[in-house]
């Protein structure tokens, strides 16, 4: 008797989750992401809670842009690949200590009220992986341990 009520209530919860309404967009945000981001295509947009998400396409890349809800814009991340990086993050990369380490991921992160960068994910093994930030010069800046 105990094993179906748990299971009854346990079913409720996860139904009720389910079905939960997210709040919804305000239009301030996709106002505002419209007006920055006029020639963005295949627009989807995700509740972060503490932010707003829009996942899109620009000139063939993959992006990612963050809102208050306020509709002020935080953040964008855009995806490279190493063939379309810029030459001075490519030298950056090979005169780091880091130059023999796979590329797994190439982001240009712009921020609200900060210095344009570059993140690039390398991986050596299973083990070990690193976040390397680079100016739009290619200095290297910093480089942090990642999970």
């Amino acid at each position: 008797m105990k094993y179906r009520w748990s299971f009854a209530v346990i079913l409720s919860l996860v139904m009720l989750s389910a079905t939960a309404q997210f709040r919804k967009i305000p239009a301030v945000v996709t106002d505002s992401f419209k007006t920055k981001f006029e020639n963005a295509t295949k627009v989807s947009w995700k509740d972060n809670i503490s932010n707003f998400q829009a996942s899109f396409k620009i000139d063939n890349d993959n992006a990612k842009a963050y809102y208050s809800s306020k509709g002020e814009w935080l953040k964008t991340e855009r995806s490279y690949s190493i063939d379309g990086l810029a030459e001075e993050i490519k030298d950056g990369l090979k005169k780091s200590k880091y130059a023999g380490w796979p590329v797994k991921e190439i982001l240009y992160v712009e921020e609200h009220n900060k210095q344009p960068q570059y993140k690039v994910l390398v991986r050596k093994g299973d083990l070990q992986k690193k976040n390397l930030y680079f100016s739009t010069t290619g200095q290297l800046l910093d480089d942090s341990i990642t999970l």
